[in-house]
């Protein structure tokens, strides 16, 4: 009988040994990447994208529009260098491949960068900026404004970010009645501005919503390209529903948010825009309205008094004058007794 004891037993635990900490594991990683010659002074070639700088350092995004490179560049070396980068510049860096062990990333730290000229990305961009603007997608005749109290919203993002929730809350804090239907999309990558853009045509064609709000979370100037599209714009110029584009921390405004209706900074901020509160609309506008009427009736009400004392003036004038005849005769009869009187002494009659 073959023995089967070897099926029962389980794996030995691993020794304390065997389990790395986080750290030592960051620094084994940064170890290896540090010893392999190809990833030191490596040459690649990309478009500038996030850049942003504090004291010390430079960082941005290396992408061919496809994929990305996080890149470090210290400022005393860039001031050194006579370049001015921006976002959109095609460069060619030159540079080694080092591990962040703190962060856990990898990036690309440049000793030296060439200036080939604006990316392709870019120039791509303002070529259809410059086109729809000459088609009139930009004008403010085109634009439509949301009704101030919605019934129902459409929303076109993706379920799984915190957009979504952003835009339900701030549209249910300012009024609780409003039905709000999500059409999940693709934000980002390749699919994203077909994604996008049907989400857009169905919620205007097959849904009766009030207004459409369409966006996302922050992200790299990379991961937001869909809402530089035409496909994206197109649909929302062509919807017959008020569209506010909501894509969150944005520094410049994108294609889609010149189309749109009204571009918010936040998902958040197209929510509050899109539902207004009924409270702020009764504290903003009927409250003044009602202080307003109130200043109106007794501003009536004294005009009323003065016009009543003006007719009761009037009535005692005429009165008054009704009776001067009367006094007047009597005058006269007193003055003509008067004359005898003196006319009598004069003759010695009396």
């Amino acid at each position: 009988m073959a023995d089967s004891s070897g099926t029962d037993q389980t794996p030995d635990a691993p020794s304390a040994a065997d389990v790395l900490t986080v750290t030592e594991l960051n620094e084994r990683i940064a170890a290896f990447v540090k010893e392999m010659p190809a990833l030191h002074g490596v040459r690649c070639i990309g478009e500038v994208t996030d850049l942003h700088q504090n004291s010390t350092a430079l960082y941005f995004t290396l992408t061919d529009g496809d994929a990305e490179l996080p890149c470090m560049l210290w400022a005393n070396r860039y001031r050194n260098m006579d370049i001015e980068l921006e976002d959109g510049t095609e460069v060619i860096l030159e540079g080694d491949i080092d591990y962040w062990v703190e962060g856990g990333k990898i990036d690309l730290k440049p000793w030296e960068i060439i200036v080939v000229g604006d990316g392709d990305q870019a120039a791509a961009v303002e070529r259809l900026h410059a086109e729809l603007d000459d088609r009139g997608w930009f004008d403010e005749d085109h634009k439509q404004s949301p009704p101030r109290f919605p019934d129902r919203v459409g929303v076109v993002t993706s379920l799984r970010g915190d957009a979504r929730d952003d835009i339900q809350n701030a549209i249910h804090n300012q009024d609780p009645t409003v039905d709000i239907l999500v059409k999940d999309a693709t934000v980002q990558g390749p699919d994203a501005p077909t994604s996008l853009a049907n989400g857009i045509h169905h919620l205007d064609r097959s849904e009766d919503v009030d207004a459409i709000i369409v966006g996302r979370g922050g992200g790299s100037d990379s991961n937001l390209q869909a809402f530089n599209t035409e496909r994206v714009s197109e649909a929302i110029f062509t919807a017959n529903t008020p569209v506010v584009t909501a894509i969150g921390h944005t520094a410049d405004r994108l294609i889609g948010d010149h189309v749109a209706d009204v571009a918010a900074i936040t998902p958040t901020a197209a929510g509050e825009y899109v539902a207004e509160s009924h409270e702020e609309f009764i504290s903003s506008t009927l409250d003044p309205l009602s202080q307003e009427l109130d200043t109106a009736f007794e501003t009536f009400e004294q005009a009323h008094e003065h016009e009543k004392e003006l007719e009761q003036a009037v009535e005692t004038a005429t009165e008054l004058e009704g009776m001067a005849p009367i006094y007047y005769k009597i005058a006269l009869v007193i003055l003509v007794l008067l004359l005898l009187v003196i006319t009598a002494l004069w003759l010695g009659v009396i």
